[in-house]
């Protein structure tokens, strides 16, 4: 079986929502003016915006609201076969970490997999510092929105990184479904192999928080 191809997901520039029928009268009638209509136009804007409004706001929903509406992600995730034909994976979401064999969870990505387009990014919540670093106790799991990787950063007092694929076709990550009746469509989880390098990039601190970019090789 060839592993497919994810053509690269960029939802952004979104923009938040347009001015409703109610919004449109109490401003014609003086009551309240017109809401600003926002771009957030990289993620560096959209994380920003997601700290400042404690995860939710109108960047998140802009943001997952182009998500559901992209035919490349849905495209992402009916590459993928079902859970029930990838028992460690399956797992790998249900179950605490060191109750699973990450092996066979590797295997089943390394099998399954798609790979992942330069310049992808992803997002997730956890421990970093500001130096390269080698994930060789994997797979770990990432995710399209940046709100779920700032709860997962303050679930362990961490931070929140991007990572941006560096090469074409070298990653292998497998897409959760979004929709049906899995548990966690909320996660917009995209679970990534192991034995990868995560080469540092640059930091910014927003809000007590700090945010890490790296880029994410094979591991040599």
């Amino acid at each position: 079986m060839t592993n497919p191809n994810f053509d690269l997901l960029n939802v952004l520039p979104v923009k938040t929502r347009v001015h409703d029928a109610r919004e449109l009268a109490v401003a014609q009638f003086g009551i309240q003016s017109l809401r600003t209509i926002t771009t957030f136009s990289n993620e560096l804007d959209v994380i920003k915006h997601v700290i400042e409004h404690y995860g939710t706001g109108e960047a998140d929903s802009a943001l997952k609201n182009a998500l559901d509406n992209s035919a490349i992600y849905k495209e992402w995730q009916d590459l993928m076969p079902y859970l029930k034909d990838v028992p460690n994976i399956h797992a790998f979401r249900n179950k605490p970490k060191h109750k699973n064999d990450v092996t066979l969870v590797n295997a089943e990505i390394l099998q399954y997999g798609g790979y992942l387009s330069k310049e992808q990014i992803l997002y997730r919540g956890g421990k970093f510092q500001a130096i390269d670093i080698s994930i060789i106790d994997g797979p770990i799991s990432t995710s399209m929105m940046p709100s779920v990787a700032r709860w997962h950063a303050i679930e362990v007092s961490g931070e929140i990184a991007i990572f941006e694929v560096a090469e074409d076709n070298k990653i292998l990550a497998f897409a959760f479904k979004t929709r049906g009746n899995q548990r966690l469509k909320h996660e917009y989880e995209i679970l990534l192999q192991n034995n990868i390098h995560l080469e540092y990039i640059e930091s910014w601190s927003y809000l007590k928080m700090r945010i890490h970019k790296f880029k994410i090789n094979l591991h040599a």
